[in-house]
C-alpha cells in the first residue's frame, strides 16, 4: 500500500510531465498504484464491504438479536453490555467463540438500528408557525367556544395570540395582520399545522409567496 509520501512523489512527477509507465518504472510501483495515486490526493482508508464470516457466532446471532430487542424495552441501566451478552452465550448456550466476535456483532447491530435525529433550526424571521386553539368566553347570551389564532416564531418560540369570531379566511387574514403589527415585522414563510380554511389549502404544503410576505423580517 502506498504511503502519503509515495502519493506526493507520484503526483509531483506527473505534474512535471512524466507518464504513468515512466513513474512506475522509476519509483518501483505498479501502474495500477500510480493511477490510484493520480486519481486521489491521498490514500483512501480501507473499508470493509461486507461483514467478516464468524462461523462460531453464526448460530447464536438470533439469540443476540432477541436479547437486544428485549433491551430496547428495558430501562437503560438494565440493558446488556457486550460482555454480559458474551457471558450469557457462554454460560447458557455453550458458545465457544471469542468475545471480540460478539462485541463487533453487537456494535454493528446497534449502528444499524440507531435512530438518527435531524436537528431543526431556522433563521430569525424565516418561519412563522400558525395554529388555532380554543377557549371558552362568557357573552351576554351565554358561554361560547372561541377560536384563538396563535402565530409562533420557529426561531425563538415567541408567540402572539388573538381571539377571532370565526376560523374563516377573512378572520384569519385579519388576525395575521394584527400579529404582524404586534411583532413589527413580517415572516418570510407561514406554516400551518392544519389548514383552517379551504381558501388556504393550496398554500398549506408550500412556502408563502415572497410577494405576499414582503417587508422586514424579525
Amino acid at each position: 500500500m502506498l504511503s502519503v509520501e509515495d502519493y506526493g512523489v507520484i503526483r509531483r512527477a506527473a505534474r512535471d510531465g512524466m507518464g504513468i509507465r515512466a513513474i512506475a518504472r522509476q519509483f518501483h510501483h505498479s501502474r495500477r498504484n500510480v493511477r490510484e495515486a493520480l486519481a486521489s490526493p491521498e490514500p483512501q482508508p480501507y473499508t470493509r464491504t461486507q461483514q467478516a464470516d464468524a462461523p462460531k457466532l453464526g448460530p447464536f446471532k438470533p439469540t443476540i438479536d432477541q436479547i437486544l430487542a428485549a433491551d430496547e424495552l428495558a430501562p437503560p441501566k438494565q440493558r446488556h453490555t457486550a460482555m454480559q451478552v458474551f457471558r450469557r452465550l457462554r454460560d447458557e448456550q455453550r458458545y465457544a467463540g471469542g468475545y471480540d466476535q460478539v462485541r463487533r456483532y453487537i456494535s454493528g447491530h446497534r449502528q444499524r438500528h440507531e435512530v438518527t435525529f435531524i436537528p431543526l433550526s431556522h433563521d430569525p424571521g424565516q418561519r412563522l408557525e400558525l395554529d388555532f386553539g380554543h377557549i371558552y368566553a362568557d357573552f351576554p347570551d351565554g358561554r361560547r367556544q372561541v377560536p384563538v389564532l396563535i402565530p409562533t416564531w420557529s426561531f425563538s418560540n415567541f408567540a402572539f395570540a388573538v381571539s377571532l369570531p370565526t376560523e374563516r379566511i377573512e378572520a384569519i387574514l385579519a388576525g395575521m395582520v394584527m400579529a404582524f403589527e404586534f411583532f413589527g415585522c413580517v415572516a418570510r414563510e407561514g406554516w400551518w399545522d392544519t389548514c383552517p380554511s379551504a381558501g388556504l389549502v393550496q398554500n398549506c404544503s408550500s412556502r408563502s409567496s415572497p410577494t405576499a410576505t414582503s417587508g422586514p423580517a424579525c
